[in-house]
């Protein structure tokens, strides 16, 4: 399987201390990690589909993890924008972006991105820039720290708007894999042809899942938020609890790829969606099993719920719960939305190296989450990393 790094590979520091993802639920110890008991609430609230019981080790090193971002755009190599595809190590998307903005000598807010890629990884990313002082290349890149490479650019005429990406394409190595093989071949095969929940990760609720605390009690009015990215920040952990939630009903009661009465449907590779009621059942689960159509649940706003019927109820029970995100939804005009319960890893393909290692390829829509995919293989566990950039 041929690398993202072959040609572009970069080192750096970290720390070979293992942060233990829980298997068993009786431990409820912090030792220096961490917090145990966050994330096994995570596991506990949002269930996996696969019956999951090897584990393994993920991010020991930067180059395990590595995300290219996908897009089609096509560069008219001129205009006022300076777009550069970013090689970064072990550092986080917006630290990148001043990097970048006092690199070019311009103020961050003429710096655009599509959106944030993993920190403790080696991620591929377009950066566009507008009206760059400094538009030598070679000047530019020498600016920049060794975490930040420039591999490729262009000239356009527009900026990179948030989401303006096809998707990810992720290649990841597994280490110290301790469990059955045909197990975890067995689970990759049913990702292939059933996918997997599309759950927001760990990672869109903040360190020990403490955005939705703090969401809440923002929109209590118990705390003041004035910095505009972590407000739109905490507005979407609250949309993505409450979708998070959702889709853990329908599993629980085994009705996640089940068509119910009022469901709503979105296409395939699409954002378009339709009222199930528009087709016959028998070929709304035809299309399903073909993965032609996906069932959706719920992103939560100030307006009525698009669904009706069954599905209406089993989704306004589950916002009911929080009266206090239905206050900060009303107040900050937040309208509802859809998002696909399912979501299909495309070109997966994986093969075992040496030392009981596992290298999987897969690609991903935009706003879907690699870790969604191996925890329905896994019980992974991840180094705590002392890198804050």
């Amino acid at each position: 399987m041929k690398s993202f790094l072959q040609q572009h590979r970069q080192s750096s520091s970290y720390e070979k201390i293992v942060q233990i993802r829980p298997i068993s639920l009786q431990i409820h110890y912090n030792l220096g990690f961490v917090s145990i008991l966050i994330m096994k609430s995570f596991d506990q609230l949002f269930p996996t589909l696969n019956t999951v019981a090897a584990t393994g080790t993920i991010r020991t090193e930067p180059e395990d993890f590595v995300v290219k971002e996908m897009n089609d755009v096509v560069f008219t190599e001129k205009g006022e924008h300076l777009w550069l595809l970013v090689e970064k190590t072990n550092s986080n998307t917006a630290w990148v972006a001043t990097q970048v903005a006092s690199a070019c000598k311009v103020p961050a807010r003429q710096v655009g991105f599509a959106g944030q890629k993993d920190r403790h990884a080696v991620t591929y990313q377009w950066f566009s820039v507008q009206l760059p002082k400094i538009t030598d290349l070679t000047e530019i890149k020498n600016q920049l720290p060794k975490e930040v490479q420039i591999i490729e650019h262009h000239w356009h005429q527009s900026k990179i708007k948030k989401g303006q990406l096809k998707g990810n394409a992720f290649q990841i190595l597994i280490r110290d894999i301790i469990g059955d093989e045909s197990n975890i071949e067995q689970n990759i095969e049913r990702i292939k042809e059933q996918g997997v929940p599309n759950y927001f990760g760990p990672q869109r609720f903040g360190h020990d899942l403490g955005n939705i605390q703090k969401a809440q009690d923002w929109f209590a009015g118990k705390i003041r938020v004035n910095n505009r990215n972590l407000r739109s920040l905490l507005i979407s952990s609250a949309r993505s609890h409450i979708f998070n939630l959702i889709v853990a009903e329908r599993i629980k009661k085994s009705i996640w790829n089940q068509v119910i009465d009022g469901d709503i449907m979105q296409l395939n590779g699409s954002h378009s969606w339709f009222h199930s009621k528009d087709a016959s059942l028998e070929k709304l689960d035809q299309r399903l099993e073909e993965n032609d159509i996906h069932l959706t649940a719920a992103m939560w706003g100030e307006d009525p719920v698009q669904s009706d019927g069954e599905c209406a109820d089993l989704e306004q029970n589950t916002a009911d719960q929080f009266q206090t995100y239905k206050q900060g939804f009303q107040q900050h005009r937040v309208k509802q939305d859809r998002r696909a319960i399912r979501v299909l890893p495309e070109d997966f393909n994986y093969q075992w190296t040496e030392g009981n290692q596992l290298q999987m390829a897969f690609k991903l829509p935009a706003g879907a989450f690699a870790t969604g995919v191996l925890r329905e293989i896994f019980i992974y566990q991840e180094p705590e990393h002392t890198n804050k950039r």
